[in-house]
């Protein structure tokens, strides 16, 4: 393991302060690289005030990379509780539990190794590290598909786990092909890949799985009876061979010293270039602890794990809400019904994010940001209305459902006001990195702190909303009071960075 390996905390990411001696002291001499390196990627390029223009080859060879994550990961939805209550001969409440093990296992792997990709990526390069992960990805999808027992299943999903951890790499490639005047119209659509991914993943698995049955005509033969899994995960794999052929033939290596051992340009050595600054140097990546004693950059991490925690407090506790009954406070919703909810809600976020590039040029990325987190106190708030329209139409059996969906709409729509966010500290990370040698490391500790985050907050939302109902606690409703406090607190960070962003 790299030496620097040993300085990854796994204790609280938010180090105590420090003076900027002990700061200082921190850097090793070949970590220590002059005031103009360590200056943030933002302050490098306030100078330029004319947008440039996007990379569009590159950006276009990334988001297809990206594309595969959310499909790998989001596929086997439709049919992971049938394959695994066969395998593990499980049924009812049991095949929740066996699903939880597999979610948690990829979760687990991606949380562990997130940093060390990351921390690769800022050594050896982002183009290495992209390629390993989509190859490996691919293969280990194959691998699920032809899983013969519980073991095998959990393995391959913690192996799939182990290799999305180098999505760190390709946010690192994004924040380094774009500068402070494109970005914020890279970045949403980066994000709006990403949610493009979440809905053809599941459309995937429903529909290619088990095709001994659903296409007999091609696909009844022994193997696809035997392996009725293997045709999602064989579309997946393919899908991920075609970005692997992309960035293997296509993509440019982003990392400053690696880009000019190659002579590759980018828009960051143009622009700097332009205006009298030159391309940093070859300055080795900086050790989390360093990054941690700079005050804004542990504002960021826990801005971002923050961020994950509200984020999936909603996710969770939303379809809770849907799935109860109208007497313990929920929307007693059909399965089908909640599937529509989810697909409005994913609507809504690509609409959003696509009008997310004008607002963050007019408003400002920390602005933007502030108005995002401080939407969540407002939308769990809101969520009470929801049971008591529900009530309201289930006493006049039936009538007002129109409201309803309109109450229910409005909620997701504020839901995913909240989740722009996630787009946003994306920027903060990059913009407050101090050099481009050390994105990849500021990109995997941000991504950990939202994956360590969000590990937990489906477990706590679930069992505060179980202890509201079956004890009735404030009529039901203590998890609504409980989301709104935490959801306050999470903005302390936000206003934390501010406070060091205008120092």
């Amino acid at each position: 393991m790299h030496a620097k390996f040993e300085n990854f905390p796994l204790g609280p990411l938010l180090a105590p302060d420090m003076s900027r001696e002990e700061s200082e002291s921190l850097l090793s001499a070949d970590e220590r690289v002059d005031t103009a390196e360590t200056s943030s990627l933002l302050h490098r390029r306030r100078v330029s005030t004319r947008r440039t223009p996007l990379p569009k080859v590159q950006l276009g060879v990334v988001y297809a990379i990206k594309l595969v994550v959310p499909i790998a990961g989001t596929q086997l939805m439709p049919y992971i509780n049938v394959l695994v209550g066969d395998l593990a001969s499980a049924d009812g409440a049991e095949v929740g539990y066996y699903t939880g093990l597999v979610g948690t296992a990829n979760s687990a792997a991606h949380i562990l190794t997130i940093y060390l990709w990351g921390r690769l990526s800022d050594t050896y390069g982002r183009k290495p590290v992209i390629i390993i992960g989509t190859a490996w990805t691919a293969l280990f999808t194959l691998l699920f598909g032809v899983s013969r027992s519980f073991t095998t299943v959990l393995l391959t999903r913690f192996l799939v786990g182990t290799f999305s951890g180098t999505t760190g790499a390709i946010h690192s490639v994004v924040g380094e092909l774009t500068d402070e005047t494109n970005e914020a119209t890279a970045f949403p659509l980066y994000d709006i890949v990403s949610a493009v991914g979440f809905a053809v993943g599941p459309l995937i698995g429903g529909t290619f799985s088990n095709p001994a049955e659903e296409f007999p005509r091609w696909f009844d033969t022994p193997f696809w009876r035997a392996y009725p899994y293997f045709l999602p995960c064989l579309v997946t794999a393919s899908i991920a061979l075609v970005a692997l052929l992309l960035a293997v033939f296509v993509l440019e290596e982003t990392l400053p010293a690696k880009r000019r051992s190659h002579k590759l340009p980018s828009s960051h050595s143009i622009d700097e270039e332009a205006h009298g600054h030159p391309p940093p140097s070859s300055a080795k990546p900086l050790g989390v602890r360093t990054l941690l004693s700079l005050p804004v950059i542990r504002m960021v991490c826990l801005s971002s794990g923050a961020l994950a925690f509200v984020a999936g407090f909603f996710n969770t506790v939303f379809v809770l809400q849907a799935y109860t009954p109208v007497s313990q406070g929920g929307l007693a919703l059909k399965p089908s019904e909640i599937g529509q909810a989810l697909a409005v809600m994913g609507t809504v976020s690509i609409f959003l994010k696509l009008g997310m590039p004008a607002l963050l040029r007019r408003l400002g990325v920390l602005t933007m940001f502030r108005i995002c987190m401080r939407s969540w106190p407002i939308t769990f708030a809101a969520m009470i209305l929801l049971s008591v329209i529900a009530r309201q139409v289930d006493a006049a059996g039936g009538a007002g459902r129109a409201g309803e969906w309109v109450a229910i709409s409005f909620v997701l729509f504020l839901s995913r006001i909240g989740c722009m966010a996630f787009s946003i500290i994306m920027i903060l990370t990059k913009d407050h990195t101090p050099g481009s040698s050390s994105l990849g490391t500021s990109n995997g500790m941000a991504e950990f702190a939202q994956s360590f985050a969000g590990l937990f907050s489906h477990a706590i939302i679930s069992s505060l909303f179980a202890f509201s109902a079956s004890k009735h606690v404030l009529g039901g409703y203590f998890w609504v009071l409980a989301s709104v406090l935490i959801s306050l607190l999470s903005n302390y960070p936000v206003e934390g960075m501010k406070k060091f962003r205008d120092d």
